[in-house]
């Protein structure tokens, strides 16, 4: 049976559907993202997403999550759902669902929702399978094994910078082999940003809060990531006392008085519980690792015979877990500047003394700071199968192109699915450069040295240009004047006749690699940067150098011309963005906020905002606006280098790759 998910439809599963690829009760489009059959409604209920149950081409089942539409215009639900595709995307883990695509699903009436497709775990949740078994609470021996792979679980997601918020017996599956899966990302976010923002004074933090099971800081909305041992203490209260963690707890005392109801579970493992759930974060544990290093010897004192059970082995455990909370003993100073939500302005900087825990109790107050907003993708790409290292969008903007060292150029639609519409394998190894000559034509360049010409239709090669000794990383072309140019590892420049392809010159004179290139809009100068850590403008005309840029420390790896043709504009190794005159030659100013190299730049057509990508994780793409010279928005999505950004003519978009095998699509902001 296929359903129609528009929540208006009259008759979503309608009795004709199954032989129609459009709604017969409302006239919508039946296919999500053009090859995903909707079977079962699983859930409704929840206060983000629809639930349901989706097959793929092949007749796998899948998890379809469709964000309910009156929430569509709620800018912080579209985030907070969005950020379960970007978390999950970036994890591989048995006990974290695996993402597929998120996708975008246009009704008959034209409203869109947003949605993720993911992989569906078979079996029930923890809460479903202790109220099967009608409360009995669960062993010692099975609460361990699954508080070791919970931790497990949380320490991959913590190691990515994120913490869960939302940890409770509903929100962990029991796969039938007997793992653990932790669901639910919605409600994750970046660490220390959302407590961060709270105490700064900025409004617009989302707080997270399931009774029994949520921390008493995160409740207030200061959720750290101990506030997930807070909830997984409480979820194992749950499951050794078979009683709700509420049903245990004593008010006038402020304690959980779990114990008598778990007669069966060891002092030392009571002992881990209880640190679990402590009322201060800083008197948690203070990382995973520190968790799993106390399980490891529960586990090993339970194996020993009783008599072996000494007071030195009982005393060593206590030792264990009272140490995992020892904190610093210098706390560690963080300035920070934070802005999330929808508010833009002066704010107050917020200077934190925090331990390695995250604990907050200590603030100050500095300086008015600049407030920066956070912006996720509204769209993934993936399927390379090797990091991504340039990206293209063709003439008639409906069509982007993606250059790996998978030895493939991949095609997608802007505004389409998530899937790649055409694949041209090349023979050459690694592909590190792509442009459109026309709609029906590329360019590309890489590890064999050629430039090759191909028509896209047929995937054939019309012409190869030869005359490269090393791997050609960058391609640029000036359509008007008839010019291509490349840039090499060989540490030249050429430059081509593109109707012809005849190589009309050599431009030497680096003593490193080229790592950037770009050409003037009337296609009279060429830019091109270089490791050896200059830039220098050539006279296309003559070849000859006109000028060579110094300032980077380090190499330069991406460069670009103002639209007007007026200024210079690069970024390196060293984390800085610096801007020159083109005329002069000399630097006009620094851009600095990068914390790792700068791979990528781009600058929107009016010349007004640039923006840059790095290795910054996860804010690795930052959006400046060059009037001011101030960084005032911050990118999250990708987990490694950015290597190419494309903004759409109508700077309504921003395309970019990363080395982490991915495509972003990004609405940007409104000056």
């Amino acid at each position: 049976m296929r359903l129609c998910i528009n929540p208006n439809c009259p008759i979503p599963d309608h009795p004709d559907n199954d032989n129609y690829q459009t709604c017969q009760g409302c006239g919508s489009e039946l296919l999500i993202d053009s090859c995903y059959t909707v079977t079962k409604l699983l859930s409704d209920s929840g206060g983000f997403g629809v639930v349901y149950e989706a097959e793929n081409p092949a007749g796998q089942p899948k998890i379809l999550k469709v964000l309910k539409q009156d929430l569509n215009e709620d800018s912080k639900a579209v985030s907070l759902f969005q950020q379960e595709a970007l978390v999950l995307g970036q994890i591989e883990h048995a006990g974290i669902p695996k993402i597929e695509s998120y996708v975008h699903h246009t009704l008959e009436n034209g409203i869109t929702l947003h949605g993720i497709i993911m992989q569906k775990i078979e079996g029930v949740n923890l809460e479903q399978w202790i109220n099967q078994r009608n409360g009995q609470p669960i062993a010692q021996k099975r609460a361990i094994v699954w508080l070791k792979q919970l931790v497990e679980i949380l320490a991959l997601v913590h190691s990515k910078g994120y913490f869960h918020r939302d940890i409770k017996p509903a929100n962990v599956m029991l796969s039938p082999s007997g793992q653990l899966v932790l669901i639910d990302f919605g409600t994750a976010r970046e660490a220390t940003h959302t407590y961060l923002a709270k105490i700064g004074g900025i409004q617009g933090v989302t707080s997270i809060c399931s009774v029994g099971y949520t921390s008493p800081e995160q409740e207030k909305g200061f959720a750290v990531p101990q506030s997930d041992f807070y909830s997984l203490g409480c979820t194992m209260i749950h499951l050794v006392t078979g009683k709700y963690p509420l049903d245990t707890y004593n008010p006038d005392r402020d304690v959980f008085e779990w114990r008598a109801s778990a007669p069966e579970i060891s002092e030392e493992f009571a002992d881990l519980i209880d640190v679990l759930i402590a009322r201060k974060p800083s008197d948690r544990p203070m990382n995973c690792e520190s968790i799993l290093k106390i399980l490891k010897e529960i586990e090993h004192l339970d194996k020993l015979a009783p008599n072996a059970k000494t007071s030195a082995k009982r005393k060593s455990i206590k030792k264990a877990i009272k140490e995992s909370t020892r904190k610093p003993t210098s706390p560690i100073l963080l300035v920070v500047s934070v802005v999330v939500a929808a508010t833009v302005g002066l704010g107050i900087g917020t200077a934190i003394k925090v331990s390695a825990l995250g604990s907050f109790e200590e603030i100050n107050f500095q300086l008015p700071t600049l407030q920066k907003k956070r912006l996720t993708p509204i769209r993934f790409l993936q399927g390379h199968l090797d990091s991504i290292q340039n990206i293209a969008l063709s003439p008639d903007g409906k069509t982007i192109a993606s250059a790996s060292d998978d030895g493939t150029v991949k095609f997608w639609e802007l505004e389409g699915g998530t899937n790649a519409t055409i694949e041209i394998k090349d023979q050459g190894g690694w592909v590190r450069a792509v442009t459109f000559l026309s709609d029906r034509q590329i360019i590309t360049a890489g590890q064999d040295k050629n430039i090759k010409i191909i028509d896209i239709a047929s995937g054939k090669v019309v012409k190869t240009l030869s005359g490269h000794t090393n791997l050609v990383n960058n391609l640029a072309i000036a359509p008007a004047s008839d010019l291509l140019v490349s840039g090499s590892y060989d540490n030249t420049v050429n430059v081509w006749q593109l109707s012809t392809g005849k190589l009309l010159r050599s431009l030497k004179g680096h003593t490193d690699k080229i790592w950037g290139i770009a050409i003037s809009p009337d296609g009279k100068q060429i830019v091109s940067a270089s490791r050896d850590k200059t830039l220098k403008i050539w006279d296309t005309k003559t070849g000859e150098p006109v000028k060579t840029l110094s300032g980077h420390l380090a190499g330069v790896t991406c460069v670009l011309i103002t639209p007007d043709g007026k200024h210079i504009i690069s970024g390196s190794s060293d984390k800085s963005i610096r801007v020159w005159d083109i005329a002069t030659g000399n630097q006009l100013f620094m851009l600095t906020g990068h914390k790792e190299v700068i791979g990528a730049i781009a600058i929107t057509s009016d010349g007004n905002y640039l923006i840059s990508g790095g290795k910054d994780n996860p804010d690795s793409i930052h959006l400046w606006n060059l009037k001011t010279k101030s960084l005032i928005w911050d990118l999250i999505g990708h987990t490694d280098l950015v290597t190419s950004l494309v903004i759409t003519p109508d700077n309504q978009k921003l395309i970019s790759s990363s080395q982490d095998k991915s495509i972003n699509i990004w609405e940007l902001p409104k000056p």
